[in-house]
């Protein structure tokens, strides 16, 4: 079925529109942040320590919030989560135009805009097969994965010209205009949301505990939110200290990083395109382990790199790394969220997207603080030498293991 199928469903559209501006402001407020805290603290630990924050409320809560909106309407949780997180966003924009930002009031901020942030996710599963058939669902993931990519392309591409020529203050509050606009988008849509009367009807308590039953009980899915665990732990090195990375190892600024988000963004943006045709020739496992041997050479050609003297050459193979790197990375998200709602029942959506979520991201917070207490015993080469050792065992485990077979049920 082509895209444009896809285009003509008004409701759709505005999903993706509300999606589109929300990732556009996160990735320019994703290199603002990073390099602001960064260069606040002149600490990878600290730059860690936030990262472990943003990913903390989604571990802890994830779960418990997937239980809590099960018998609410989703769209109107997203609306309200969106709203709150734009506001929050404006008032840290207004701490950094005053100068009166420091680590802590980032982290603050951080930490409230994730616990928002919990509530979105669950709701945000549950909306996508509301709008579109069970047929679309490779086509709808794909859509929505190209153009999550695109937007961070363009948003990495322009957020160190905006913080070069506007300053830090103006990228953040686009980040916060964007969440009330995608607030808003999401108001206008019309979803057709119906909710059983035994789950009205049904508690917390009972939507929690059938949850983790129903999670435990559907292997496929447990190893799938395994998979998505390690996928998460390995690249956390790079994701808390890349700033600190391109400024030591490279030295480099903020430059490097928009160069690296735009070739990953564009790699992931052709693997979101590929993938309808990939997933009916390669089997599902295959197609999530992909992940573990990409980001082994990620690490490993990060460090090779730097071997090169001619900035512009130096740039180039970044450039070339993380456009491969996204390509992988784009296929293996895509192959992700479908199976999600394809071995969930709609109804499920919300309360097991809580526990998948949680399971996913359970070891990122722990181990970016870990990362965070190393980091001021190993330089972060040496750190990125060892992850790359450690993703290539994790590889040959799981390539080897037969329980995973399951997948391809």
């Amino acid at each position: 079925m082509p895209y444009n199928m896809l285009l003509k469903n008004h409701d759709y559209c505005l999903l993706q529109g509300a999606n589109f501006v929300n990732r556009l402001g996160d990735s320019i407020d994703a290199i603002a942040l990073s390099w602001l805290i960064y260069s606040l603290s002149q600490s990878p630990t600290i730059a860690a320590v936030n990262f472990a924050i943003n990913y903390l409320p989604n571990v802890l809560l994830q779960p418990f919030m997937g239980a809590l909106i099960t018998n609410k309407r989703k769209k109107n949780i997203m609306v309200l989560a969106d709203l709150a997180r734009g506001i929050i966003v404006c008032f840290l924009g207004m701490m950094v135009l005053q100068g009166k930002a420091t680590p802590f009031i980032i982290m603050g901020c951080t930490f409230t805009m994730s616990c928002f942030e919990t509530l979105r996710l669950p709701a945000a599963s549950s909306i996508l097969p509301l709008l579109i058939d069970k047929e679309e669902y490779s086509l709808g993931v794909s859509f929505s994965t190209s153009l999550s990519k695109i937007t961070e392309l363009v948003g990495t591409g322009v957020a160190g010209f905006i913080i070069g020529l506007f300053g830090m203050h103006m990228a953040i509050f686009l980040d916060a205009l964007s969440f009330m606009i995608s607030s808003f988008l999401i108001f206008m849509m019309k979803v057709n949301e119906q909710i059983d009367a035994d789950v009205k009807q049904s508690r917390f308590v009972e939507n929690f505990i059938f949850g983790i039953k129903y999670a435990l009980e559907n292997k496929a899915l447990l190893f799938i939110a395994i998979i998505a665990a390690l996928a998460n732990m390995i690249l956390v090195p790079f994701n808390a200290l890349q700033s600190a990375f391109v400024s030591s190892y490279y030295h480099g600024g903020a430059m490097f990083l928009s160069v690296m988000g735009i070739a990953i963004s564009s790699g992931s943006i052709i693997g979101g395109l590929i993938y309808p045709k990939l997933n009916k020739l390669i089997k599902i496992k295959q197609t999530l382990l992909m992940i573990f041997p990409a980001s082994a050479f990620y690490y490993l050609a990060l460090l090779a790199s730097g071997s090169i003297a001619n900035l512009y050459l130096l740039l180039a193979s970044i450039a070339i790394i993380n456009f491969i790197t996204g390509v992988v990375v784009g296929i293996a998200s895509c192959n992700v969220s479908v199976v999600l709602m394809l071995k969930t029942k709609q109804e499920y959506l919300s309360r097991i997207s809580g526990f998948f979520n949680a399971i996913s991201q359970m070891f990122i917070p722990a181990l970016s603080l870990f990362i965070g207490f190393i980091s001021k015993h190993l330089d972060v080469s040496t750190i990125f030498l060892f992850s790359a050792i450690i993703i290539l065992i994790i590889a040959f485990m799981a390539y080897s293991s037969k329980k995973m077979e399951i997948l391809n049920d």
